[in-house]
């Protein structure tokens, strides 16, 4: 083999080193942004869940308007006997 020919071989093979190399760097590039990506997602999504209601804060929830319909319901009656009675009186 000729120097000439040497050369070349060495060039092209660096060359490839360098695009390999090059792609190498742009994957883990695109794989590092993937991953800041899932962080902030992450990070979001346990921000909401500590947020929201858990169970026993929807039963406790629950409870409550139960009762107030049951309050509420006593009330309407109450209206409608008082508004009976002063209907009737007229």
């Amino acid at each position: 083999m000729n120097n000439t020919a040497m050369n070349d071989m060495v060039v092209a093979l660096l060359v490839v080193v360098l695009v390999i190399s090059l792609a190498n760097l742009l994957i883990g590039f695109l794989l590092w942004w993937r991953h800041v990506g899932l962080v902030a997602r992450v990070t979001r999504l346990e921000v909401y869940r500590e947020q929201a209601l858990t169970h026993t804060d929807v039963r406790q929830v629950y409870e409550r308007l139960s009762s107030m319909e049951g309050q509420i319901q006593t009330t309407n009656r109450l209206l409608q006997t008082v508004q009976q009675h002063l209907l009737e009186n007229e």
